[in-house]
């Protein structure tokens, strides 16, 4: 048996994406079918509607996304029709070293991408489903891990958000960077992660959080959610101005825009002994270039992926965060779509109009 579902289709990067049908296979062992309620775009998703990283075509975007459990396939047992689901594209097999160890996120089974490769049609051909999940079409077919429970109280778009952008931020403040009560924190980038990053500083009793955006809006929100300063670039050297407001330097630094030179000043702006956390998707070959003699005195400087989330155990703390309103999930939302609009959702997250756009379906 086959489902067919609408899904916006990209054919080749830089060009419109086309609304059609496409065809899922039956849900196979560890698998599970998803009815999508919500997706966001992410700023991933972005980069592989430009062509910055490349992928094959064609095939449907999207990863940050929460639904309903409509089919499970054998040896399913954590979930069964009817379940609300947050939707994660971090999968595990729970057998390797990496996953043993708590870092499911490094994953080493094949198994997944090799499965990606044979779950979706369109017209009779295969296409590779993106990042396991293909979250902008009508249903998903995920595996069994690539899921979380969705909470009662939590809506499905903050469930969505906690798929990607939310937990990435939080879990790289909380997993990786680890800030003490009265720390200073600097975040550059204040989009969805960015936002979350914010949050998780306040949460963690950060005294001192400088958030660094070059959108007033973004600026904005930033001070809302818990940055005590907040930084334009196109006011001078980011550098100086942060270690202006933060003389010596700040604890924790992170990088959440994508980009070789914030990487660089998330890393010079820092206290000795401080760590800077670069979350952003840089294009293939970048490099960051770091002052030799700011090595000493302990400064580091790392990369994660999705702030080295323990799926199954970090985003349901993080949906009851949300739940009590210590995280504020509802607030970096500034639009939401029909699916078939997602062209106009795209033009707008590009342009960076808002903050987190939402597809509904």
């Amino acid at each position: 048996m086959t489902y067919i579902c609408r899904a916006a289709v990209m054919h080749k990067p830089g060009e419109p994406f086309q609304l059609q049908d496409i065809q899922l296979s039956e849900p196979a062992y560890g698998e599970v079918l998803v009815r999508t309620m919500s997706a966001g775009i992410c700023g991933t998703d972005l980069h592989f509607a430009r062509g910055t990283m490349p992928f094959p075509v064609p095939t449907v975007l999207g990863h940050e996304a929460a639904g309903v459990v409509e089919a499970i396939g054998a040896g399913v047992s954590g979930f069964k029709d009817g379940d609300r689901v947050i939707v994660c594209d971090q999968t595990f097999c729970g057998r390797c070293a990496a996953c043993l160890t708590g870092r499911m996120v490094y994953c080493t089974d094949p198994g997944t991408k090799q499965r990606q490769k044979a779950r979706m049609t369109i017209d009779g051909r295969l296409v590779r489903q993106y990042l396991g999940v293909s979250a902008f079409a009508e249903l998903m077919l995920v595996d069994e891990a690539a899921l979380v429970a969705m909470p009662a109280g939590l809506s499905f778009d903050a469930a969505a958000l906690l798929g990607c952008c939310l937990t990435t931020g939080l879990a790289a403040v909380f997993n990786v960077a680890r800030p003490a009560p009265g720390s200073t924190v600097a975040v550059f980038g204040c989009g969805g992660v960015g936002l979350a990053a914010i949050q998780a500083a306040r949460i963690s009793g950060a005294a001192e959080t400088i958030a660094v955006d070059l959108e007033p809006h973004r600026r904005e929100t930033a001070a809302k959610l818990g940055a005590t300063v907040t930084i334009d670039p196109a006011d001078g050297d980011v550098t100086k101005q942060i270690l202006a407001k933060a003389p010596g330097g700040v604890d924790a630094a992170i990088e959440a825009v994508g980009l070789a030179e914030t990487a660089g000043q998330a890393f010079a702006v820092l206290h000795p002994g401080g760590q800077a956390t670069v979350l952003g998707m840089m294009p293939p070959g970048a490099e960051i270039r770091l002052p030799a003699a700011l090595l000493r005195h302990g400064r580091g400087i790392t990369g994660t992926v999705m702030g080295s989330v323990r799926t199954r155990f970090d985003i349901p703390r993080y949906a009851d965060l949300a739940i009590r309103g210590t995280l504020r999930s509802e607030e970096i939302i500034t639009s939401s779509r029909p699916l078939h609009n997602l062209n106009e959702a795209m033009a707008d997250a590009d342009a960076c109009q808002g903050i987190r756009s939402m597809i509904h379906f």
